[in-house]
């Protein structure tokens, strides 16, 4: 299991400088798969994940992020995503354009999972704080994470490892989304405009706390990378 000071100098390599240092602002061409090019809308996209939604502190720090940074660069990006949607994902689990597809593996897994969400949630709270706001793989903005101590950090990657008996998965990097962006823009995102706007944000946002409540989370479906319910 992945210590907290090799997580630290894991994710340090990647979110201090997250924005490549190039002229142009390259995106995936899986991106079109969540946002549609030039409108920015949020596409069909389905599937199931665990995650915690927020707290009202949280999702109040959450939303002031995303407003300054669509002012900043909203032509850039996807369309608002709603704040009460905002949250940390624990584990991904299935997810494909195709609902026909991704369906009955969602429904398939559907009862160990929700039993893996209660054995998650005995495990209590889990403190973290805000580390940075920087670029995901070119794909969106997100606020980083990390948790409050070892003992912390041994909680939430414990929770996370219950859920590997599904699908498994890699090193994890706690985050919340703030916002995704919009191939084919017509306002191409400058890199150097984002790093800017990159470091005033994260100068907002590091230290502040979020914890992590055991009742928020959840086994969630979605319909598209701007709606979740629990199921």
């Amino acid at each position: 299991m992945e210590t907290l000071q090799e997580f630290d100098e894991r994710v340090r390599a990647f979110q201090t400088e997250s924005v490549p240092d190039e002229p142009v602002f390259g995106l995936p061409a899986s991106l079109e798969e969540k946002v549609a090019p030039g409108v920015g809308a949020l596409r069909p996209f389905y599937g199931d994940t665990i995650a915690y939604f927020l707290g009202d502190r949280a999702r109040e720090l959450v939303g002031t992020v995303a407003h300054e940074l669509h002012g900043v660069c909203g032509e850039s990006l996807s369309l608002p995503l709603p704040v009460e949607m905002a949250h940390v994902t624990l584990h991904d689990l299935h997810a494909c354009p195709d609902r026909a597809q991704v369906w009955p593996l969602v429904e398939a897994d559907a009862a160990i999972a929700a039993e893996l969400v209660a054995r998650a949630r005995a495990i209590g709270p889990i403190h973290t704080t805000c580390t940075a706001v920087f670029n995901l793989v070119n794909t969106s903005v997100v606020i980083g994470l990390r948790a409050a101590d070892e003992d912390e950090h041994h909680k939430l990657l414990s929770a996370r490892a219950l859920f590997d008996e599904i699908v498994p998965s890699g090193p994890f990097t706690p985050h919340i989304t703030l916002a995704y962006y919009r191939p084919t823009t017509p306002a191409p995102l400058e890199p150097e405009r984002l790093r800017d706007a990159l470091t005033e944000l994260t100068g907002s946002v590091g230290g502040n706390p979020v914890v992590l409540a055991p009742e928020r989370l959840h086994l969630l479906h979605f319909d598209s990378m701007s709606n979740y319910w629990a199921a």
